[in-house]
């Protein structure tokens, strides 16, 4: 059984595409079924506590009960019997074969015969069931064979010549590759695999290995067709170094974006930094564009004579040309922020947020950073160009078209001030929140306990646990009633199935208050969990299980 729950369509489309029925499993493999289960189950018990894992069963490769029958080919010789006599016997009276096939209009129908069930319900029965010998004697199959249960595997697998077991794991966080690094680092560290065992993980993490794999061809490919094509357009090996510039530029954005909204790196990333190399192509050729448009008209009324009129040119091209540019930034954004506000449920939108996310965040950099950089990397490439190369007085820093005029200069600290305060109410409302929720998470204890000597009290902002992320409130009180330090806390719930095991919770962390821990628990749906809370430091050691319900 599945270790999740899934929509058919959902593990269907999972089994299709990774093999297993779970995010994530691991391949046991080895000579001996039995020892691979042993490893599996080992496997299961250490991925259970690990941090950000929901459940994990491992398939028991072995204990299923079978009904043996070992044919005594002396006692069979002496009745002049062959082993496939024997066996025909088996298979035709107990188990069942097809004799004839009847035909029902355009239907036909097989038609199978064997004893009836009074005859091979247990093992005393099956023991008097009648071979036939060729001398027209009837001998009870007892004679001729010894019939047992045996245990043995319900199933067997087998990959790349060796018997294979599965653990299926399901997890609670979207970083796979950083969760598959510390699952076996730990289980390196605690398991000992015999010789010719050894594990291999499976699922959406082959998947992403095999797609990283292609994406080593496919980013170098996009990058060398940019190249050619912007080589071929400009036919100018500079002006496309120039443009292609863009891509580090867009870079420092994406990925600070990427990390503002928590996003790890993931196909679909790596899908928009693809898209985002051909959109800084983009915004590059068109500040390219204007410098070369003034760079031209310059030259042809014959005043490209020295620095200053580079200068004057370069400031006629970009910062003269600045709405066009911002123009076609902004058409890029207004085109992908709906995508950045899509409903989390709506299909599709976890992959095109993704997809949006680095081109939104490269964009802008890109954007900003062409404007400062490229007309002085214009101006480092054509003064070579120039019949005169000497300064006629030093040049600003700042051009002076963007130096801020006196009006502006005079009401800077104002505008400096009240930015200054509109920060701090922000923090200051987003602290009075927190503050605020920890007074109402203070007032609706849920449940209620003692350890020890001291009373633990477990307090949600609802009243109560709910299906989905909880925020839990924990204090610990003495005999007097007042809050004491216990230490290390943890508290951890979990619902047991057939089959699956699913686990919320994990180590509280300490408040600014003495004696209260926070901790936040997922139930991952509604009903009765078995929770565990346990505490240790300066007063002892201490734990209780108890049964709390989800709404």
């Amino acid at each position: 059984m599945a270790n999740i729950f899934w929509m058919p369509i959902q593990t269907r489309t999972e089994m299709l595409t990774t093999g297993f029925r779970s995010v994530l499993g691991i391949k046991v493999f080895g000579p001996d079924l039995g020892e691979i289960q042993k490893l599996a189950v080992q496997i299961e018990k250490e991925l259970v506590d690990l941090p950000n894992t929901r459940s994990a069963f491992a398939e028991r490769t072995v204990g299923g009960y079978f009904l043996d029958f070992t044919v005594n080919r002396e006692a069979a010789a002496r009745y002049g019997l062959r082993v496939g006599d024997v066996n025909d016997i088996v298979e035709s009276a107990i188990g069942g074969k097809n004799i004839t096939t009847t035909v029902e209009g355009r239907e036909r129908y097989p038609v199978n015969a064997r004893y009836a069930r009074d005859f091979r319900q247990d093992i005393d029965a099956l023991k008097r069931v009648l071979v036939a010998t060729p001398t027209g004697a009837q001998v009870p199959i007892d004679l001729l064979a010894d019939i047992r249960y045996k245990t043995g595997p319900p199933s067997v697998r087998s990959e790349n010549g060796k018997l294979v077991g599965f653990v299926f794991v399901d997890i609670t966080t979207t970083d796979i590759d950083g969760y598959v690094r510390k699952a076996s680092q730990q289980l390196s560290q605690r398991i000992q695999y015999p010789p010719g065992y050894y594990i291999s993980w499976a699922g959406q993490f082959q998947y992403l290995q095999a797609a990283k794999e292609r994406l080593k061809i496919v980013i170098p490919l996009t990058l060398l067709i940019i190249f050619v094509l912007l080589y071929m357009n400009t036919k100018s090996l500079m002006k496309t170094v120039i443009v292609l510039l863009a891509v580090p530029f867009s870079l420092i954005g994406a990925f600070w974006f990427l990390y503002i909204l928590g996003y790890n790196m993931s196909v679909a990333v790596w899908v928009g930094l693809i898209a985002l190399a051909g959109l800084d192509a983009e915004t590059g050729v068109v500040m390219l564009l204007y410098l070369d448009h003034a760079w031209e008209k310059f030259r042809g009324e014959d005043r490209m004579n020295n620095t200053r009129d580079l200068h004057d040119a370069v400031m006629e091209g970009a910062v003269g040309r600045v709405r066009p540019k911002i123009m076609t930034v902004c058409a890029i954004l207004f085109g992908l922020l709906p995508i950045m506000w899509s409903p989390v449920m709506q299909a599709g939108a976890d992959v095109m947020k993704r997809i949006a996310a680095p081109m939104i965040g490269g964009v802008v950099t890109s954007a900003i950073l062409e404007l400062l950089i490229y007309p002085v990397i214009y101006v480092i490439w054509r003064r070579r160009e120039l019949p005169d190369r000497t300064e006629e007085e030093p040049s600003p820093i700042v051009p002076p078209t963007l130096v801020p005029s006196h009006r502006v200069r005079h009401h800077l600290p104002r505008i400096i001030a009240t930015t200054l305060i509109a920060i701090g109410l922000i923090y200051g409302a987003s602290f009075v929140w927190h503050k605020a929720s920890a007074r109402k998470i203070a007032n609706s204890p849920f449940a209620t306990q003692t350890v020890n000597d001291l009373t633990v009290k477990l307090i949600a902002r609802a009243g109560q646990l709910q299906k989905g992320d909880n925020n839990v409130l924990i204090e610990f009180r003495d005999s007097d009633g007042q809050l004491v330090d216990v230490g290390d806390v943890n508290f951890t719930i979990d619902m047991n199935m057939p089959g699956m095991m699913m686990h919320g919770g994990g180590p509280a962390q300490k408040t600014e208050t003495t004696g209260q821990y926070r901790t936040k628990v997922k139930a991952d749906m509604a009903g009765n969990w078995n929770a565990r809370i346990s505490y240790d430091g300066p007063r002892g050691k201490g734990e209780q299980s108890f049964s709390i319900s989800a709404k």
